[in-house]
């Protein structure tokens, strides 16, 4: 393998790229974060898995997914009910959500794996291939079948209690779909594929590019790309000098590069007070009416685990009231003391914050097990008097804190954690000297490790 650069999207800090055995991972020396894991150069497994992902999705969404069945009355409901349901009944935020993050971002998920890696493995060439694997880099966070899993087992935890239900052929479909399309992503080497689909004899910086730099510069110690004059495309996490750039756009997937997120600080910050703003609502107002022979009763987030306790369905509750109460708090909580610290340049444990930063960044998305379980109730279970359920404002409010502490997480570049710290420890350094009546000299590190 040549030995190309490679920069840590969470620090900067420069790399060599070098092979590793299979089944490991390559991690950042200073930040601990996943570089890379070991190089998959085949396609036909993750390409076999896709087709089969493909298959399973059209089984999920065309037939039964569950059956409702009470005094002698029954309804079925499909994938996609859930968001009719939430249309009709004058809630088109939720029905907007849930259709992306349970039909469409899984459909073009499985569409641009099978799209990109067909012509690869027969040696072709189609259109738009660099333009659909960029989406594909966008769309992956918003794919959340695995949490419509959790939220359709906590549905039917809630129905079984009063009512006959029956898994149709689409909930055994969803069940085998979602660890196919996990297996499809973890046989795939993303890297592979953006060298494949790269430009004909585009080159890589190495390492002499790196020490000729840092001559060039007169900086015995570069470690930090944007020190060294580097910048890393954020899509396809290509470094790639400053004065190669073609329009500010990368030579290999055509995204436009920044040394940094335009505003990263002062956008996640913006939509973190969004959504601690919308959070309270999001608890004080029901979530879902529930009718039940002829007596409504609306329930909030916290009063649907204590219904789940009294149940004995201690498990459920757990993971209820963990995604839906605990996880948004904490998510919140702890994004806001790494953005107020890296506002400060506050040095610390650097590593550890940025480590936080990498968990609150994952976890977001299982908040939307509540939001799911709503779409699913009230398409399910539409009895009129006898029963049926219908969704809240406070489902709106919650599905708006999901979506906006994951926009938030995703606006902040964590590279700004160093970044701010470094300065920070650099200015004091020079006031220090200034103090001691010392020559002001440059340091021998751009950015050490300030922890």
């Amino acid at each position: 393998m040549a030995h190309r650069l490679i920069a840590c999207e969470h620090c900067d800090y420069v790399h060599v790229e070098e092979d590793i055995p299979a089944g490991s991972v390559a991690c950042c020396v200073r930040c601990g974060s996943p570089l890379y894991e070991a190089e998959q150069p085949r396609f036909d497994k993750p390409l076999a898995l896709a087709f089969t992902a493909l298959i399973l999705f059209f089984i999920a969404n065309t037939y039964p997914l569950l059956t409702f069945s009470m005094e002698g009355r029954a309804e079925t409901n499909t994938l996609g009910s859930g968001v009719l349901t939430f249309w009709q009944e004058g809630f088109p935020f939720l029905a907007f959500m849930v259709a992306l993050t349970s039909i469409v971002a899984p459909l073009v998920l499985i569409s641009a794996h099978i799209y990109v890696l067909l012509p690869i493995s027969w040696g072709r060439t189609v259109p738009g291939v660099k333009g659909v694997w960029r989406i594909l880099a966008l769309i992956r966070p918003w794919s959340m079948l695995d949490v419509f899993l959790i939220g359709l087992l906590v549905a039917l935890t809630k129905l079984t209690d009063f009512a006959q239900v029956i898994a149709g052929p689409a909930f055994f479909a969803v069940c085998c779909l979602i660890p196919t399309v996990l297996l499809m992503n973890v046989t795939l080497d993303p890297r592979t594929v953006w060298r494949r689909i790269a430009p004909v004899g585009l080159r890589y910086l190495t390492e002499n590019d790196l020490n000729d730099s840092r001559q060039s510069k007169q900086h015995s110690s570069c470690t930090q790309g944007s020190d060294a004059g580097l910048m890393t495309c954020h899509t396809c996490a290509m470094v790639v000098a400053s004065g190669n750039l073609e329009n500010g756009h990368c030579p290999r997937c055509g995204a436009i590069v920044h040394v940094r997120k335009p505003r990263s600080l002062s956008r996640a910050f913006a939509l973190l007070l969004a959504a601690i703003i919308l959070y309270i609502p999001a608890n004080a107002f029901p979530i879902m009416t529930v009718t039940y022979l002829g007596r409504a009763e609306a329930d909030t987030i916290l009063s649907g685990v204590a219904v789940l306790v009294r149940a004995g369905e201690w498990p459920i509750a757990i993971v209820v009231f963990t995604a839906s109460i605990m996880v948004p708090i904490i998510k919140i909580v702890l994004l806001g003391w790494i953005y107020i610290a890296t506002w400060l340049g506050v040095s610390g444990p650097l590593r550890q914050r940025t480590r936080v930063y990498r968990i609150t960044e994952l976890i977001g998305r299982w908040s939307m097990v509540d939001v799911f379980m709503v779409s699913i109730l009230a398409a399910l279970v539409k009895l009129g008097n006898i029963a049926s359920i219908q969704p809240g404002f406070g489902a709106v409010a919650f599905c708006g804190v999901v979506i906006l502490t994951m926009l938030s997480a995703m606006a902040f570049d964590p590279r700004l954690i160093w970044d701010r710290a470094g300065l920070r420890n650099e200015i004091m350094g020079k006031e220090a000297k200034r103090a001691e009546n010392l020559p002001d000299t440059r340091l021998t590190e751009t950015q050490g490790n300030p922890s």
